[in-house]
């Protein structure tokens, strides 16, 4: 079986860099806000409405909608043939195992502290099975030692740009744990901010989240295509994340 380098070696020509915090990007998910904000107006309005807003948000990677990657996302979970949903859940389980592996150390200087834990954001559907992220980690003996799954979906209402207090409840005891949270994809925070408000009200103190991809759409305005003009400027490096001290 391909080693997890070699994994996510195979998906590096499709990744796109995320853009350290800087004038146009913006602070909370380095997408694009609009001229004259830090940040975007989905991270301002989500991470708003919960009470515990995480405040480190690393993406590994940009991607557009109808790209490979936003393939690789919606196969891995939604594909209905089986080989093609266990390969892109090797993928998905190698980007998270380099790119954490390699860059823990940096998440950890931008939140300020370290893990203990990892767990995922549940889906915003109502699944009978564990969710597919969950079963991606386990692929990953690295990450299947360190991860627990502590959510499950609330009563609350959490939609597009919408989050809430009430979106997922804590399964599990969690008071005094560090976590990290990991998702597939960051669109507007609102499934990842309703998660790690629900954890941290429960006692745990969630140092960042790590989603796999944050979704861009390059036409969107200006700011959005000046972002993504500089995000591909250049190839994807493994060697740098968008927390790290170089950039």
């Amino acid at each position: 079986m391909p080693s997890a380098q070699d994994l996510a070696d195979s998906a590096a020509g499709y990744l796109v860099a995320v853009p350290p915090v800087a004038d146009g990007v913006c602070d909370l998910c380095h997408g694009a806000p609009n001229p004259g904000y830090r940040r975007c107006f989905s991270c301002a309005e989500t991470s708003g409405q919960v009470a515990h807003p995480v405040a480190t948000v690393v993406p590994i990677s940009l991607y557009q909608i109808g790209g490979q990657l936003h393939h690789v996302l919606r196969g891995y979970k939604d594909s209905p043939d089986y080989a093609v949903r266990a390969q892109f859940s090797l993928i998905v389980a190698a980007l998270l195992t380099r790119f954490l592996w390699r860059h823990g150390k940096c998440l950890a200087a931008a939140a300020g502290e370290s893990w203990d834990l990892v767990t995922t954001v549940p889906s915003s559907r109502d699944r009978t099975l564990p969710h597919p992220l969950d079963r991606a980690i386990q692929l990953s003996t690295w990450l299947r030692s360190q991860s627990r799954p502590v959510l499950a979906k609330g009563a609350g209402d959490v939609r597009h740009n919408q989050a809430d207090e009430g979106g997922y409840v804590v399964t599990q005891e969690v008071r005094g744990r560090q976590i990290l949270l990991l998702d597939d994809t960051y669109t507007t925070g609102a499934s990842l901010q309703s998660a790690a408000s629900a954890l941290a009200a429960a006692g745990a103190r969630v140092v960042g989240a790590v989603p796999v991809g944050r979704v861009i759409n390059p036409e969107f305005n200006a700011q959005a295509k000046s972002l993504w003009g500089r995000a591909t400027a250049f190839p994807f490096d493994f060697e740098r994340c968008c927390v790290c001290a170089d950039g």
